[in-house]
């Protein structure tokens, strides 16, 4: 695991560039560097030892040094290949799953990918061929960067190494800006930069000799027709598929631990990674002290685990001053990132990072097994949306706008005025709705009329309905799922996870997306994911044998933050300050009145704006960072 940087460039980069892109990123990867410089390309990493530790160093060449590789991730079926590549005739000189890309390569080209079961970012250098290929993971649980510029092409693990460089333009993104806005992350490919882009998860880069790219999507998020097994069989199949995906992910040479929320997800993960494992799994949970009476503390819960399964526990307690970090959390991102999940992320990362380098975590369960209370209302919808108009346009609907805000930091009546406003839209539409931190119209409202020119907002929601829509098998709900695991995922939960981890340099692993377990869940009914009111229901029966059923059935409480007070308490200082009407005007960006009323409402408590609110703080934060930025 490690962070990795480098470019294809005929004449303008140096050496000296290369370096200065990889002491960029020196904390994804503290134990160690590695440069390789043979014009026209740079390849250069920062080493997180965890697999060979006292060999694995990288660059990694094949036998003649004609193929070079830099590695950010873990192949948890390296130790197979190896085995078949030796018995092949490939000499290996390290133990290292770095070693198996280079000679993978030499048999199979980019197609090696196919052949790797893992999380991954990689270039290869093939000097014969005078090519440089890059490739991400299935999933997108790694990040990769690319940028052309001049001529040049530039990639990392993270952006600043792109623009530590001093080459890559910095103009913004306008479009990506109002993406931003409008999910609180911005999906892929778009940055907030114009000249940098993401490189879609499941997909390959060849760069030809004269600099030329060819993209290859080499895998897909499944879309298939739900196969007619039994709930019996189900409940075996995912059982097994997991404790397998759970067991692979336990290969290192260094001590593996693991974040625990309380929650279903977290929980079976930690009791099969005990099962597999013979001393007490260290684990770590966050609780936040002064939340309020809607925010669950779910440390009870873990606590349970703890005794059932003998963890080696630690348990941290956040309170909430959470102004002291937003520098770092921004500076960890390079772009506006909104989701309000940071805060507990950033400490359960420093946590974790103190006593061991690689963690795993329950991510995935969720977008696999319908497990947020959108993926709910898509169910429902489609159940309300054959109720008489009548009764939903002349008496719910009505109702249901007037409900008070609650006091409490709730989200409930929020979500029910959202279910409502859509009720009568398509399923594309009504889950584009309940994404989003504003309606168009109001988000439109938002920006100065110079600005709102330069954007296409129905882009923004067209993003994600044409995802929606693209895909043909299942229920509504079921491409709701396949809409998260395709954008939502990526670009949020793991972007999050990996900046974050990655700052405290540790390494997070994430069993539930082991592509194979993806492949077969994937395939399940979508009833037995949401049956009736209950949500994630097989894996909740998969869960018994392993988990107290209070840990399973207790109510849900996501891996967030109580941002809604926060923004009212302890971060209304850096939101007043940041969200200023001086600093606005002079911006020249945003409406202030609509700042304004979006403050005003938020801190009297009259309507609910913590996602929008603390978007723009991020947004401003991150603006103030780089030296600021105005709309010309």
């Amino acid at each position: 695991m490690c962070g990795i940087c480098g470019f294809f460039s005929p004449t303008d980069l140096s050496l000296e560039d290369l370096k200065r892109m990889n002491d960029a990123i020196v904390r994804r990867g503290p134990d160690g560097e590695g440069f390789m410089y043979a014009r026209p390309v740079g390849l250069a990493m920062r080493r997180l030892a965890i697999i060979d530790v006292e060999g694995g160093s990288q660059p990694v060449h094949n036998e003649d040094r004609t193929v070079s590789v830099v590695f950010n991730g873990e192949i948890y079926n390296f130790k197979a290949l190896r085995e078949r590549l030796i018995n092949a005739g490939h000499r290996f000189t390290t133990h290292s799953d770095t070693e198996v890309l280079v000679h993978l390569y030499e048999e199979r080209g980019a197609e090696l990918v196919h052949e790797l079961e893992g999380m991954f970012a990689f270039a290869i250098w093939d000097a014969r061929k005078g090519t440089l290929l890059l490739a991400r993971d299935r999933l997108g649980i790694k990040p990769l960067f690319i940028a052309q510029v001049n001529g040049n092409l530039l990639f990392g693990s993270e952006m600043k190494s792109l623009l530590a460089t001093g080459l890559i333009p910095t103009d913004l993104d306008w479009q990506a800006l109002d993406s931003f806005l409008t999910y609180t992350f911005i999906p892929a490919p778009r940055t907030i930069y114009r000249a940098i882009s993401k490189v879609p998860p499941g997909t390959t880069v060849m760069v030809d000799p004269a600099g030329r790219l060819t993209f290859q999507h080499y895998w897909k998020i499944p879309d298939e027709q739900s196969e007619k097994v039994s709930q019996h069989e189900w409940l075996g199949r995912v059982d097994a598929g997991l404790r397998r995906a759970v067991e692979s992910h336990l290969v290192s040479d260094v001590p593996i631990g693991a974040f625990l929320s309380g929650g279903l997800d977290s929980g079976v993960m930690v009791a099969m990674m005990a099962a597999a494992t013979d001393g007490p799994v260290d684990t770590f949970t966050v609780g936040f002290g002064d939340a309020g009476a809607s925010f669950i503390d779910e440390r009870r819960y873990a606590r349970l685990l703890v005794k059932r399964y003998n963890l080696r526990h630690h348990e941290i307690n956040v309170e909430p001053r959470v102004a002291d970090i937003m520098d770092e959390i921004v500076t960890a991102f390079d772009e506006p990132f909104a989701d309000d999940s940071v805060v507990p992320s950033y400490y359960v990362s420093q946590a974790a990072a103190a006593q061991v380098k690689v963690a795993l975590t329950g991510l995935g369960g969720d977008e696999l097994f319908g497990g947020y209370r959108r993926h709910l209302g898509v169910r429902l919808g489609d159940i309300y949306g054959n109720v008489p108009g009548w009764i939903r346009n002349g008496i719910v609907d009505p109702l249901v706008k007037k409900l008070p805000e609650p006091k409490n930091s709730s989200d409930l009546i929020d979500h029910l005025k959202r279910f409502s406003r859509a009720s009568s839209a398509a399923p594309a539409q009504r889950y584009q709705d309940s994404m989003s931190a504003l309606p168009l119209r109001q988000r439109r409202a938002l920006y100065q009329s110079h600005v709102r020119d330069r954007i296409e907002s129905e882009a923004s929601a067209l993003m994600m309905t044409s995802t929606f829509d693209g895909f043909v098998h299942g229920t509504s709900g079921d491409r709701a799922l396949k809409t998260d695991l395709q954008w939502y995922l990526p670009d949020d939960i793991l972007t999050l996870t990996d900046r974050l981890s990655m700052w405290h340099s540790l390494e997070l692993r994430v069993p539930f997306l082991d592509h194979h377990f993806v492949q077969e869940v994937m395939r399940m009914n979508f009833s037995y994911k949401i049956r009736g009111l209950t949500q994630k229901y097989l894996l909740k029966r998969v869960a018994e044998k392993w988990l107290p059923r209070e840990v399973i059935y207790h109510r849900k409480q996501g891996f967030e933050a109580p941002m809604g007070r926060w923004l009212r308490g302890p971060l209304r200082q850096l939101l007043e300050q940041n969200l200023s009407d001086d600093r606005i005007e002079r911006q020249g960006i945003f409406a202030l009145d609509q700042v304004r009323r979006l403050k005003s409402e938020h801190l009297s408590g009259a309507q609910k704006h913590s996602k929008i609110l603390f978007s723009l703080l991020m947004f401003q934060l991150w603006s103030e960072a780089r030296g600021g930025v105005r709309a010309n």
